[in-house]
């Protein structure tokens, strides 16, 4: 913690959007001006007489006519403290949730690495936390890192430290919550690292807690985000806007070394661990794969998306393309290359024929068409194939989706459940006797167990 307010002349500043928070935004305005020289509030509309309680505090403010959305409100601080020569802007909500004496923690971990967007990981654990901000944190979480392949840690903490001359470049066309998570995936393409740095913070009671997150339309956008921009990254394979060079860059010099450097970057995608090199026959390498995927440190939500993605992919019309689908999707998605591949060969053999009939009839089904099955000859059924492509297409899609469900749901409760069974048969570690520590008593009260525990009592 510093003494003295974090100088201009550092080139940090704190950026606090608002929206009729009148009842806590002097406060944090005055706690932050402790910390840091310059501060810069965005009235976003407010109509709480916010602006008149604003007006006799030594900030910087603008604001808006209307209200926009903390989206806009972030975009109209980062620019204007860039236009006033700051390179980094720490953001902070002026609900007093956040603590702004941890400032210095954001500012010291940007110093150390400058392109780096710096999160407050929140501590959920305390009183008044709600259910929903833990959940929305996890599943938010999930969705970015297949996004990006980066560890979030708390995609949906608004106490953070931007690199101005990254975020002010990244173009985003979310405008209300859903910015700070779509500016991060976006940055992240980019090559900015993300940081994690633990942070306290402050959930009031409910009954006076003042929130404009809207639970129905925010989290929409939120869904639609996360479909956007994972797909975008899937099935759109373009280079993203590069804010950071990279330390492999596609081009190499010259036209034999980028080739080389790119088939470098292929091998390597597709190679296996040492722990995953399979022998044996085929149940013996089935039960290695078990094995190896089970010791794993993919969540199983994370592994049932893996198996999800390569059962779709194995149940698509490209026979004997399937695997390399499924790699590619592994790799753009961020998932179990293992778990992916191997769930590609849903499709194998006689199951082939069957998928590929199942998925014709029910897109002939959507079209509109009968289905007949064709003489059991291979002439009759290349003809009968070659003639449903359309039907075959679309059925595919319906079933590979219902068949990436339910493997993919089979997946998460069965690693669940084995993970579960392991942990139950680990035993529970012998407790350590060291006489440096004291015994405590088991009626001790709380404090002073703490103080007994501090070498105190």
């Amino acid at each position: 913690m510093t003494s003295t307010p974090i100088a201009a002349t550092s080139g940090y500043c704190v950026v606090i959007p608002t929206y009729n928070n009148h009842a806590t935004v002097v406060q944090v305005v005055r706690q932050v001006r402790q910390l840091v020289q310059t501060v810069i509030v965005v009235d976003d509309g407010c109509t709480d007489g916010t602006a008149e309680l604003l007006n006799d505090e030594a900030v910087v403010v603008v604001r808006h006519a209307r209200n926009h959305g903390k989206g806009v409100a972030l975009r109209t601080g980062f620019k204007k403290a860039l236009d006033l020569g700051y390179t980094h802007a720490i953001t902070i909500d002026s609900d007093g949730q956040h603590y702004p004496q941890e400032i210095p923690k954001l500012v010291e971990a940007s110093r150390q690495q400058p392109d780096a967007v710096v999160i407050g990981y929140r501590d959920m654990s305390g009183a008044h936390v709600p259910n929903i901000s833990t959940f929305g944190r996890q599943f938010s979480n999930f969705w970015l890192r297949l996004a990006t392949g980066a560890e979030p840690g708390d995609s949906q903490c608004g106490f953070r430290c931007y690199p101005l001359r990254h975020v002010t470049r990244v173009s985003c066309w979310s405008r209300r919550f859903t910015y700070e998570c779509e500016t991060l995936i976006r940055m992240a393409w980019g090559g900015c690292p993300i940081i994690n740095t633990p942070i306290k913070v402050y959930y009031p009671p409910k009954e006076t807690r003042v929130s404009h997150f809207d639970p129905v339309w925010d989290n929409v956008r939120y869904f639609f985000l996360y479909v956007y921009m994972n797909f975008r990254h899937l099935l759109v394979p373009l280079p993203h806007r590069k804010l950071v060079r990279s330390k492999e860059p596609l081009w190499q010099g010259s036209i034999g070394a980028t080739i080389r450097g790119v088939g470098a970057r292929v091998r390597k995608a597709a190679a296996l661990p040492e722990a995953a090199q399979l022998k044996g026959g085929p149940i013996a390498r089935v039960r290695q794969l078990g094995r190896f995927l089970m010791k794993e440190k993919n969540s199983p939500g994370e592994l049932a998306m893996a198996v999800a993605i390569g059962a779709f992919m194995g149940c698509t019309p490209l026979i004997g393309f399937q695997w390399l689908l499924a790699l590619y999707a592994a790799t753009r998605v961020h998932v179990n290359r293992i778990a992916c591949v191997a769930a590609s060969n849903i499709s194998f053999g006689p199951l082939t024929v069957v998928y590929a009939f199942i998925s014709i009839a029910l897109g002939k089904l959507m079209l509109g068409q009968s289905f007949a099955l064709p003489a059991w000859n291979h002439y009759a059924i290349s003809t009968f194939l070659r003639h449903s492509t359309l039907a075959w297409a679309l059925g595919c899609v319906v079933f590979g989706l219902v068949m990436a469900f339910a493997t993919g749901l089979a997946t998460l409760y069965g690693v669940r459940a084995l993970r579960r069974r392991k942990a139950a048969s680990v035993p529970a570690p012998a407790p350590i006797s060291d006489p440096a520590i004291p015994t405590i008593a088991a009626g001790t009260p709380e404090p002073a167990r703490q103080l007994t525990q501090a070498g105190v009592a």
